[in-house]
């Protein structure tokens, strides 16, 4: 047990902390609509670029057909891509792609097409001087055909070489694919272009490293695309739910903390200011409540709690609850040293007058202390016999009073946890100068023992109220 005790306190209102709690995930459904709202839009905006490849394509398509019908040229194919109507970011984006590299081949072709045209018809239009055969000694003395040899094998070694890139090539595309079809619906939109670009560098690199090259940089900017909107998109998310949070804190904190949010790259850094800040704003909501069940548990205990006592409690932080003062024939039986009928100090009675307790709620802290206190001029004039007596008392309140006082005030709703405590005669009882100390209700009309006494209309601390008889059957 302990003369005076230190304890850490939670007050939750369950209705208040509910709907805390439903604001800030709201604020959180909130922002991820938002980022829905924001992919929508893309995929808008990549069905609009969809529309106006098929519209270049079938431009690309009308040139051809004329250039057919005209000149008989070979048939120039091109595609026209289309989606269904569900379709996501990620195959609208493959969409887009597919549709321009359409376009790409086919404008391609048609070009060739022309350049061939043009062949046809020039040598219609200028005759070609006769050229002088040479003879057939010269033919043979000519170098040419140790240069044809030479050109025939850099031939065969460059449709070599050819066909390996393009075997490395198709590998690497399929590679790529695989991890579009992966990753791209889950990309950054800013990066699908610079994604698109990459894609159509691997169709066209021209060497085996180049390939490779291209391949590790689509694959690395895929990667830190996704890992980008993902971390963007859950700190939008934190952001918008400590925003809401922090509407709970007092206004200077909440304003600056707002602020702060606003400018963070990464606002999980600031999840402990908000949460602390809430929580010296809770604690200061909370005090008054706090002071509430103290007064409830001890008026229950039979105290006499002055009305003003929760306000004072709650706006200045500390309050003094006289005990009362106990029978006046047992105190002078105890002060002579008779025992009595052994009831002395029993019940809701200290043994002696002139004590009270000190109730002190910290002001930026969810800390409770008490602790025994006793009048100035209540002392015996005997500094061993006010130890004695300090030591008494406290022995009394430890055993009858506090236990029923901490279990009274959980029931209402505030939990406790005991931070500190000193055992009873570890230390005089504090001193309260006579002036301090709260009045009785009224000197005038003295209550009859065993009657229940009326609340003080004093302006002091707190007044008493003498325990019931009741009090000794505890």
């Amino acid at each position: 047990m302990s003369s005076s005790a230190g304890y850490g306190w939670s007050y939750v209102n369950q209705e208040a902390e509910r709907r805390r709690q439903l604001r800030a995930r709201l604020a959180a459904e909130a922002q991820r609509a938002e980022n829905l709202r924001r992919a929508e839009a893309r995929r808008a905006e990549l069905r609009a670029r969809l529309g106006e490849l098929n519209e270049q394509a079938q431009g690309l398509r009308g040139e051809a057909g004329q250039l057919r019908r005209a000149y008989r040229t070979a048939r120039v194919t091109v595609e026209t891509v289309t989606v269904g109507a569900g379709a996501d970011e990620a195959e609208l984006t493959r969409a887009v792609e597919r549709a321009r590299a359409a376009n790409a081949r086919a404008a391609q072709e048609l070009a060739e097409a022309v350049q061939d045209v043009w062949s046809a018809v020039l040598p219609e239009a200028v005759a070609e001087p006769e050229r002088i055969r040479p003879t057939r000694a010269e033919t043979r003395r000519s170098a040419g055909e140790a240069k044809a040899a030479a050109e025939a094998a850099a031939e065969q070694a460059r449709a070599e070489q050819a066909d390996r890139v393009e075997r490395v090539r198709a590998g690497a595309l399929v590679e790529a694919q695989a991890v579009l079809d992966r990753d791209v619906p889950r990309c950054d939109p800013a990066d699908l272009e610079r994604v698109a670009g990459l894609v159509r560098a691997l169709r066209a690199a021209a060497t085996v490293p180049d390939v490779r090259a291209t391949l590790t940089d689509l694959a690395a900017l895929v990667q830190h695309s996704v890992g980008r909107r993902a971390r963007d998109e859950e700190r939008a998310e934190l952001r918008a739910a400590l925003a809401e949070l922090v509407r709970e804190a007092e206004p200077a904190e909440r304003d600056r903390l707002l602020a702060d949010l606003a400018a963070a790259e990464d606002p999980a850094f600031l999840r402990p200011a908000v949460e602390a800040a809430v929580a010296r704003a809770d604690a200061r909501r909370n005090r008054v409540p706090v002071a509430a069940a103290l007064a409830e548990v001890l008026r229950e205990r039979d105290y006499l709690v002055g009305e003003d006592f929760e306000d004072l409690l709650a706006a200045e932080g500390e309050v003094v609850v006289p005990f009362g003062d106990p029978d006046p024939g047992r105190a002078v039986a105890a002060a002579g040293g008779v025992a009595g009928d052994g009831q002395a100090g029993a019940g809701g009675e200290p043994p002696a007058a002139g004590y009270g307790l000190r109730l002190v709620l910290a002001p930026d802290r969810a800390t409770l202390s008490t602790a025994v206190v006793r009048r100035e001029d209540a002392g015996t004039g005997d500094a061993w016999q006010d130890e004695e007596q300090d030591e008494s008392v406290q022995q009394w309140f430890c055993e009858e009073q506090l236990p029923a006082i901490e279990e009274g005030v959980r029931l209402q709703g505030v939990r406790l946890e005991r931070t500190s405590a000193m055992a009873p005669g570890a230390m005089a009882a504090g001193l309260v100068p006579g002036g301090s100390w709260p009045q009785p209700p009224s000197a005038a009309a003295p209550r009859r023992r065993g009657g229940r006494s009326k609340r003080s209309g004093t302006t002091g601390a707190a007044a008493v109220r003498k325990p019931q008889e009741r009090g000794r059957e505890r």
